[in-house]
């Protein structure tokens, strides 16, 4: 691709991000009242937030625990690695557009551990597919345990379970057919170059989910999605607590899907307009007021950017060290 071309690739991709959080933030602060966001701040319980901040970190960790199981299995390393990385990653999502985070924890911990980087980004996106499919199956079971909420939304929750389900299944059979997949290369008009790039990137991600079909190592995934999730929710409990409100478990969950599902939306970074549309449509529901729904989850951005600003600054000094420095920014670069 040209220089020219990717310039403009590039700014597409700007403006199409900007143009969704743009929306995004306008619908969900057009209705909003300033005073009483003001007001919210005034009577703000600080200690609430300082704990939801020390929760996060401790999700964030299990995070990297749960990430480090799975990868160490192809060669054995410090699990310092894992985290650091996975702290950068974050802290990359808060901060680039398009979930740029993912591709930059896995060229990372690839450097780091001396792992192939097809075969780490692989298990990173099969993660989150498991992820997709374990929170949601969470909502699910949750929706039956509040009544309020909408029976068209929790219809619509339910057509999308077979949707997960079928992706789940598509990516743990796929090392199943590897001949076949190996195949696709060779029928597109591409050079040998780019061919022999796609059969190793598909070889690396076939090695990546077959990790996953190890039994124990499933298990002891999904039990720490669970734990993960439930962890998520308490920060929205905690969260909602200090601005005056009650979240109950089964609606922290429920808010919690809807915001990770909301993540897959191209915007900005941080994800800015879009959180907030999605609280000030589901957390009045929950009987949370839109303008406190909008601050709630303004409070929860800004401290998801301190945490893992602190946590992913420090893992970038780190991972500079042990990488070094401009051997990590040209991977990163090429990574683009």
């Amino acid at each position: 691709m040209s220089r020219k071309k990717s310039i403009a690739k590039s700014a597409l991709k700007i403006i199409i991000t900007l143009g969704i959080s743009a929306a995004c933030l306008y619908f969900a602060a057009r209705k909003i009242d300033i005073e009483k966001i003001l007001l919210d701040l005034k009577s703000l319980q600080v200690g609430y937030v300082a704990l939801a901040a020390a929760v996060s970190a401790t999700a964030l960790s299990i995070r990297a625990f749960r990430w480090h199981q799975v990868v160490r299995r192809e060669k054995q390393f410090p699990f310092s690695t894992t985290f650091w990385a996975t702290a950068i990653g974050y802290l990359a999502n808060n901060i680039l557009p398009a979930r740029a985070g993912e591709v930059i924890r896995s060229v990372i911990l690839g450097l780091g551990s001396g792992i192939r980087k097809s075969l780490v980004l692989a298990t990173a996106l099969t993660e989150r597919i498991i992820d997709a499919g374990v929170l949601l199956l969470m909502a699910l079971v949750m929706l039956q345990f509040t009544d309020k909420f909408p029976a068209s939304i929790r219809d619509s929750w339910s057509l999308l379970l077979p949707v997960v389900i079928i992706v789940l299944l598509a990516v743990f059979l796929s090392p199943f057919i590897e001949g076949f997949l190996h195949k696709i290369p060779s029928v597109l008009p591409a050079n040998a170059g780019i061919r022999e790039k796609l059969r190793a990137l598909i070889s690396g991600m076939l090695d990546g989910v077959r990790v996953f079909h190890n039994i124990r190592l499933l298990m002891v995934f999904l039990f720490a999605s669970v734990l993960i999730w439930f962890i998520d929710a308490s920060v929205f409990m905690l969260l909602a607590l200090s601005l005056g409100s009650d979240l109950t478990v089964p609606q922290a969950i429920i808010f919690a899907a809807a915001i990770g599902f909301a993540s897959s939306i191209p915007s900005t970074p941080g994800f800015v307009g879009v959180f907030q549309a999605v609280a000030v449509l589901l957390l009045p529901i929950f009987g949370i007021a839109a303008d406190r729904a909008f601050l709630l989850v303004s409070l929860m951005q800004l401290m998801g950017l301190t945490v893992t600003g602190i946590l992913g600054g420090i893992g970038w000094v780190v991972m500079q060290r042990r990488i070094g420095a401009a051997r990590l920014e040209q991977e990163l670069a090429e990574a683009e």
